[in-house]
């Protein structure tokens, strides 16, 4: 008899290139563990889960019994990674992810898969968590704070308020201004441009902080995009990081808003929010130009890449990541120098002021009309309407103690009653077929046009009513 059953097997779901990021914000590596059993009843069971080098802790699972062909499933599992492994990391590492099972002092199966431990301010790329790119957006960074203090300086002379108050005046042209100040600072910083990594969006790339920024003057797209965002939020505004293939360039909420989900990729959305002034999306390497301009001419060669055919990657909604508890990483030690590198000159001021733009009136909402409030014996009377089931007026329900009343024009009927006027109710006829309705149609077109057809419809049609043991029939008024 031929044995057709596998040999026992572990699946390992887990993110190929993991960084300081994963561990600071509590991602899960292995997203899901699984062992099948062979056509054996196998009993104290042992999984071994390690790493080499040692990033993180070992993990073991016991595993009382499992059926023929039986499977076992962890997801996810939880591998507690070393800090102070992954924060000393200057460069990447290839590392491996080990799993065994032992049965007794034999091992059943095992399996060794790569893994990339990426250096402390290298970001994964979107073959792993896109979100994650959201740590890397430092708001706290004290290179942020001087760009804020000369943006601030801006703010004040172009419309002067110096105060950077994200929404609070829920207006577009306001929440605008406060980005043009940012980016009219960064541009007299005199950075340099560097080019990206290529395909950065896929494969990852370092990430140079602000302070790297400051200390070196030079950035790439990316490294721009995050810079902006880190300004952005620490005013309290809502940014975003737009990416297409081999370019990012930064976008900011108009007002107080977020996408549904942290990372998407669908441009059409983006491209809506932009025409409806809800969103302004700006090229950020403009800034390293010899004139750099306002944010509106960032704007307008920014347009061009939500019509292009390249591929889109990514909308990243830095508010959204931060709900979701992706939170920025520490600051790393500051730079002693934060006003610039060996080389390096702030760009004289060519443009004056931030620049102006125009935004189309929000709708008038008319004040509401203000009611007088309602007096204790309102709120007393209020207290007695029983909107419940239980009120018979609005759900009725056909009981012995209701009477069916017939008539071809109930609302004739109602008339009736909502005037006080008495009503005879008569007996309903024993049969009604067509032969013994036909007198009663003869006698309605011989009536009409008399002051007698009301009482003649009054009395064939089918209405309901309650009754009433106290009234026991209705008179009719005899006119």
């Amino acid at each position: 008899m031929n044995d057709t059953s596998e040999a026992p097997e572990t699946v390992l779901v887990y993110d190929q290139a993991i960084n300081y990021a994963f561990q600071q914000n509590a991602i899960p590596v292995v997203k899901e563990l699984r062992f099948r059993n062979d056509a054996t009843l196998r009993k104290n069971l042992i999984l071994r889960i390690f790493t080499e080098p040692a990033f993180a802790e070992p993990v073991e699972l016991r595993l009382q019994a499992i059926e023929p062909d039986g499977e076992f499933r962890v997801a996810p599992l939880d591998l507690k990674l070393s800090p102070d492994f992954l924060a000393k990391l200057n460069e990447k590492v290839s590392g491996w992810l080990k799993c065994e099972v032992v049965e007794g002092d034999s091992v059943l199966c095992s399996r060794t898969d790569p893994i990339s431990l990426l250096a402390r301010n290298e970001w994964c790329g979107l073959v792993s968590l896109p979100e994650i790119l959201a740590a890397f957006i430092l708001p706290n960074d004290a290179a942020v704070m001087t760009i804020l203090n000369r943006g601030a300086e801006l703010l004040r002379e172009h419309t002067g308020r110096s105060a950077f108050n994200g929404y609070q005046d829920k207006s577009h042209k306001r929440a605008w201004e406060q980005v043009a100040a940012i980016y009219k600072a960064v541009s007299e910083l005199g950075i340099r441009y560097i080019v990206a990594p290529a395909s950065f969006e896929n494969t990852g790339q370092k990430v140079r902080t602000p302070a790297d920024i400051m200390s070196q003057r030079f950035a790439n797209c990316l490294d721009l995009s995050l810079l902006f965002c880190a300004c952005c939020e620490q005013v309290g505004l809502h940014p975003l990081v737009l990416m297409h293939e081999s370019h990012a360039y930064a976008g900011c909420w108009l007002e107080e808003r977020t996408l549904p989900e942290a990372s998407s990729d669908d441009l059409q959305h983006i491209r809506k929010l932009v025409a409806d002034e809800l969103v302004a999306v700006f090229e950020c390497t403009t800034v390293t130009n010899e004139t750099p301009g306002t944010l509106k001419d960032a704007e307008l060669l920014a347009q061009p890449h939500l019509q292009c055919g390249k591929p889109f990657r990514l909308a990243l909604d830095v508010r959204r990541a931060r709900l979701a508890r992706i939170h920025p990483l520490p600051s790393p030690n500051q730079p002693a120098e934060l006003t610039g590198g060996a080389g390096a000159t702030v760009r004289p001021t060519v443009e004056v002021g931030i620049g102006n733009r125009d935004f189309a009136e929000p709708l008038k909402v008319e004040p509401k009309i203000s009611v007088k409030s309602a007096t204790r014996i309102d709120q007393w009377k209020s207290r007695l309407l029983d909107l419940s089931l239980r009120n018979r007026l609005l759900n009725f329900r056909e009981t012995k103690a209701a009477v069916r009343i017939l008539s071809n024009s109930p609302e004739n009927v109602e008339d009736e009653l909502a005037a006080e006027r008495e009503l005879l109710l008569r007996p309903r006829p024993k049969v009604m077929t067509e032969s013994s309705c036909a007198p009663m149609v003869t006698k309605w077109h011989s009536m009409s046009g008399s002051g007698k057809t009301s009482r003649f419809a009054l009395n064939h049609c089918i209405i309901w009513c309650c009754w009433r043991p106290s009234r026991e029939h209705l008179i009719m008024p005899d006119h």
